[in-house]
């Protein structure tokens, strides 16, 4: 923390007023071209410049997009943030900060334009801030800073950590993604799904699910309707919302709040910027050679873009710690009564349970965990009581009316998660019903043990102050749930990993919090603890490094129970003795050396984190291999790959969109996934690129769909539709059509388009085949449209 005098020496020719003048503007300009701040910032825009050029996303788009968050999202709800804080603080904390108080003001004053059929009215509140905070002198104040900056290496750790991610998501999702060309429509089978909830929220319809008009929309939707305002502003279509340009300021200033919260905890920057390393390289180790993610990797940067709403949600997650934090520091009395504080907090949870459903419980059991402990040892609840009332009140929100008390086909099924891990297929073959209770308990004990390594400087928090502490108690309670719901729920599409995912940043975060309990601020560690840390450091990446080339070295003979349990573990419990063998020469050395007992235990923890950090480096160098390639890293997808749309969809979609009502209904014979027999029924294009509701589209993701069955039932995509009746009155019109059942059916569900696919697979999870639409439908509507395989008529 730091800040810049600038002194002008008196001159003849400078006066008094003179050197003030010519000093302030030296200051002004060292601010503005010198700060790290700003270069790491524009570091930071010009790594995702480069990157979104480079995969696909125009200029303009670009432009569009970046004057969209920062005039629109980060500016006014910068403005608000620092009026409510009563204070201005570090500019990129508050930026951060007031970003997410953007999207929290966005969302209600969006959807009620939305509501009244005037979208671009949301422009409204971000005119408004501005004008009111440039027009009222007591809120003028707050477009200054308070005249600090933030480190070098605080700045920079954001800098590179998104720039990491961003680069990370482009070679996993990005390639194989193009956002145009001939085999765009090999996207991943998301993305149809996600455009289309952009779509149902970019126009003033019923919130039904758009693929199957009149089934209520029951999920965690609030990044859709935030995705929905974004496109209208912007002009950026939501497919490149989606899987470009809507993920990256989020994952930026959720780096950023990480840091704000661990300087808030600890007062302290380089904490900070250990906690985002250990969660970018550290959330699991891996000691074998053969795979990169023998176990389910837990790492939270995984779904960035694949899943929007997890990336939401931890944003939002993560600013309610950071105000609950102060609400726990604040002196008790008035000061920690001040209703500002706790009305923010209420915003923050309500905004995180509509964001994503997994991150409240989560919340809940670390206030639980927070007041059990308030309890022991004051024998009075404290503020953790109403923030846990607050967050049980927004679940009941959640659960009730936008869930609507349906589980998505989330159930109770204790050790399933391993079962769909490379090692656990390895081991015990294709997934099924059966449990091996003894393998399953041996799988997941080195699974878990597998994600700890990295987070052994929590160890630290058993110091006296940081075991007492009410938000180190929150977010271990916040990541013990997350990884025991990993473990304990399952789900169809594996939905229980974003479980663990969640709680990944704050096990980041605890151990960080830990290693600055061993080392504590004002004493300064002498030079053999840094010589026996980078000791214990070296060792823990030789021992890695060596069991990854040796024992970890081999894999199964064949990928499906090609492993005995004794071959999937080996690795594992060669690298937990080799452990304690390096944690005891490190504690002999340290104590020869005569290191003080908070001393030894850090470059103890140190060696062990050192092995997770040299595991996750390895198992990305794929990233550092494409780069340095020469070879080209996008369109990669292969002219043989299922293209899982039919031929014209995205053309005769976008056109439909441009020539038709929001409220027209569509009715289509395509069910099913191109490509896929039996039906796959997570068909979602047509829904998604018209940006209308359509009587009965795929049915997958939702939850009748999901009541068809249960776990081992191919629920998640070849569930059997629950209304036969209505599915074969649909698909008549095209396969058998006459004038009466075209007349009929379209005037009892209101439909105003037909699209027809020229062949599609048998809308039968239990049957192979193709069923094609009847050229006869043009005698009883007009073709208005044809692209590929796709027709498109208005009915007469």
């Amino acid at each position: 923390m730091t800040t810049e005098v600038t002194d002008t020496p008196r001159t003849e020719e400078t006066g008094p007023a003179t050197a003030a003048v010519a000093g302030r503007r030296r200051l002004v300009l060292q601010r503005a071209l010198l700060s790290p701040g700003w270069l790491a910032l524009i570091f930071t825009l010009a790594v995702t410049a480069v990157t979104m050029s480079y995969y696909g996303v125009g200029e303009r788009a670009q432009l569009a997009f970046a004057a969209y968050s920062l005039g629109c999202v980060t500016l006014p709800g910068t403005l608000i943030w620092r009026a409510l804080q009563g204070r201005s603080g570090y500019l990129p904390l508050d930026a951060a900060f007031g970003t997410a108080a953007g999207f929290a003001v966005e969302l209600p004053v969006y959807m009620l334009a939305r509501q009244a059929d005037l979208p671009f009215a949301v422009l409204a509140w971000p005119i408004l801030t501005v004008v009111a905070f440039a027009a009222v002198p007591r809120l003028r104040r707050f477009w200054r800073g308070n005249g600090e900056r933030m480190p070098l290496g605080a700045s920079w750790s954001a800098a590179l950590g998104t720039s990491f991610i961003l680069i990370s998501g482009a070679l996993t999702v990005f390639r194989w993604n193009p956002l145009s060309g001939r085999n765009y429509g090999a996207m991943h089978v998301d993305f149809p799904f996600q455009f289309a909830l952009v779509g149902e929220f970019k126009h003033d319809v019923p919130l039904n699910t758009p693929w199957v008009s009149g089934v209520e929309l029951v999920y965690h939707w609030y990044v859709y309707a935030h995705g929905a305002a974004a496109s209208w502003i912007s002009g950026v279509e939501p497919q490149v919302l989606i899987m470009r340009l809507l993920p990256v300021p989020m994952i930026a200033v959720f780096l950023l709040a990480v840091i704000g919260l661990v300087h808030r905890i600890t007062g302290r920057w380089w904490p900070g910027n250990v906690a985002i390393l250990l969660m970018l390289v550290a959330a699991v180790t891996v000691p074998s050679g053969w795979s990169a993610k023998p176990m389910d990797a837990i790492v939270f940067i995984d779904n960035l873009w694949v899943s929007p709403t997890q990336t939401f949600a931890a944003f939002f997650a993560i600013v309610a710690i950071y105000v609950l934090c102060g609400i726990f520091q604040a002196p008790e009395g008035a000061e920690r009564r001040r209703p500002v504080p706790w009305i923010v907090l209420a915003v923050l949870i309500g905004a995180m349970a509509g964001a994503k459903a997994t991150f409240v419980p989560m919340l809940i059991c670390g206030l639980l965990l927070a007041l059990f402990f308030r309890l022991v040892q004051r024998k009075r609840p404290g503020p953790e009581l109403p923030a846990l009332l607050i967050s049980l009140g927004w679940l009941a929100f959640a659960q009730l009316i936008l869930y609507g008390s349906g589980s998505q086909g989330t159930e109770v099924n204790p050790l399933q998660t391993v079962k769909y891990s490379v090692l656990g297929r390895a081991v015990m073959g294709t997934q099924n019903a059966l449990n091996d209770w003894g393998t399953l308990a041996a799988l997941t004990g080195i699974s878990l043990g597998a994600c700890l390594l990295g987070w052994a400087s929590m160890a630290g928090l058993l110091r006296r102050g940081w075991r007492t502490d009410p938000i180190v108690h929150v977010m271990l309670g916040f990541a013990v749930a997350g990884l025991g719901a990993l473990y304990i729920l399952a789900h169809p599409g594996m939905s229980q990993t974003y479980f663990g995912r969640s709680a990944t940043p704050y096990l980041g975060i605890l151990a960080a919090l830990g290693l600055a309990a061993l080392l504590p601020a004002g004493k300064r560690a002498p030079g053999r603890f840094f010589a026996v840390a980078a000791l214990g450091a070296a060792g823990g990446a030789a021992v890695l490094l060596v069991i990854r080339a040796t024992v970890g070295e081999k894999g199964p003979v064949e990928p499906l129970a090609g492993f005995t349990v004794e071959q999937a573990t080996r690795p594992y419990l060669v690298l937990l003795a080799a452990i304690a063998g390096l944690v005891a020469l490190v504690v002999v050395v340290a104590l020869l050396v005569k290191l003080g007992r908070a001393q030894v235990l850090a470059v103890a923890t140190i060696a062990v984190t050192a092995i997770a950090v040299t595991s996750g480096v390895v198992t990305n160098r794929n990233v550092w291999d494409a780069l340095t390639s020469g070879k080209s890293q996008r369109d990669l997808v292969s002219d043989t790959s299922v293209i899982a749309m039919p031929r014209g969809a995205i053309k005769a979609g976008r056109w439909l969109r441009d020539h038709s009502h929001p409220r027209d209904l569509v009715a289509t014979n395509s069910h099913c996934r191109q490509g896929y027999s039996p039906c796959d029924s997570r068909d979602f294009w047509l829904a998604a690129f018209s940006e209308r509701q359509v009587v009965l589209e795929g049915w997958s993701y939702t939850e009748p769909a999901f009541s068809t069955g249960g776990l081992w039932d191919r629920t998640l995509y070849r569930s059997t539709f629950w209304d036969p009746a209505l599915l074969q009155r649909n698909d008549e019109v095209f396969t058998d059509p006459t004038a009466e059942r075209v007349k009929d059916f379209t005037a009892q569900h209101r439909v105003r388009w037909l699209v027809a696919v020229g062949s599609v697979p048998v809308p039968d999870p239990d049957r192979k085949g193709e069923v094609w639409a009847s050229p006869e439908l043009a005698q009883f509507a007009t073709e208005r449209y044809r692209a590929g395989d796709v027709t498109v008529y208005e009915v007469r």
